[in-house]
């Protein structure tokens, strides 16, 4: 006879728990249609992965229906701070890329300023000190991320810089190339962005292969630029271009991931400014990647 008592059904859904697919060990030999396969520790992490998920679920089902609201409005706030972390960062990146495209164009299409860029370089040398020195601060001071005013100072200044060294490499190409690479940027952009959110895929859990991919990228720009300096090879400019672009969507497909929540790492609501410069940059960064490839193949 089945039991009629709330409690009783309630500590017998609690106990039970949601039916989950059988643990994999390493070494272990499973049958998979004519072949034998040999679990290896992906495999086992992966199952591992499958059974969290259907146990997450499970608890997300239990805790709305068998001990109330509480929790679950606990979630809802959780989600709710989430999106409006989400909501400001892509507010803040839309007026700095704003900015950027005015800084541009401004360059481009006044002569008298174009001029006054190409004959003072050297200004560009110090928008880059200045972007090093304020992205640095972003990233390693806790003090200059979050902390009001000094976090947004440090912002507003690494867009000045960064948007002159975005126009001082836009000079040098013609107002058709400029809006060719613009356009593929913003269409990548929002291509990774759309994967990286809704993807299974979790890069934040492949740490290690990003920075090995990243430092061997990192390695390999450093050496070709070297070369370029002494001598011209179309060869290596292209492959500049493309290590770059492949390197920056990478990154940028990880920023994307730890804003979005949801991952092994994801970033503290509190850090709008150190999220908003992730972005930011790796935008920046692809757009003269991709400009230099546009440029290279429209000689």
């Amino acid at each position: 006879m089945q039991s009629t008592n709330p409690n009783e059904q309630e500590i017998e859904n609690i106990i039970h728990g949601p039916q989950q697919l059988p643990p994999l060990f390493k070494g272990q030999k499973i049958q998979s249609g004519p072949y034998t396969v040999i679990v290896t520790d992906d495999m086992v992490a992966q199952r591992e992965r499958q059974n969290q998920e259907l146990y997450r679920a499970w608890l997300h089902e239990q805790r709305r229906r068998e001990m109330g609201d509480e929790d679950y409005m606990d979630n809802f706030k959780d989600s709710l701070v989430r999106r409006n972390f989400i909501k400001k960062i892509f507010c803040i990146l839309a007026l700095q890329l704003i900015y950027t495209t005015a800084v541009v164009a401004f360059f481009m299409f006044v002569p008298v300023a174009r001029e006054f860029m190409l004959i003072n370089w050297y200004i560009w040398v110090i928008a880059l000190i200045l972007f090093t020195v304020t992205y640095c601060a972003i990233a390693c001071s806790e003090c200059a991320r979050r902390q009001a005013p000094n976090n947004y100072i440090c912002l507003c200044l690494l867009t000045l810089a960064m948007s002159y060294l975005a126009a001082f490499v836009s000079v040098f190409y013609t107002i058709e190339v400029v809006l060719i690479a613009l356009g593929m940027t913003t269409f990548v952009t929002i291509a990774i962005s759309f994967i990286a959110t809704f993807t299974k895929f979790d890069l934040t859990m492949r740490t290690g292969l990003i920075t090995i991919i990243g430092l061997v990228g990192i390695i390999a720009l450093f050496v070709m630029v070297m070369v370029m300096i002494f001598t011209y090879i179309k060869t290596l400019h292209m492959l500049i271009g493309i290590i770059g672009t492949l390197l920056i969507s990478m990154y940028l497909f990880f920023d994307v991931q730890t804003i979005m929540g949801g991952r092994r790492i994801e970033l503290n609501p509190d850090e709008v400014v150190y999220a908003t410069t992730q972005i930011y940059v790796d935008i920046i960064l692809l757009y003269q990647y991709i400009l230099m490839l546009v440029g290279l193949f429209h000689d």
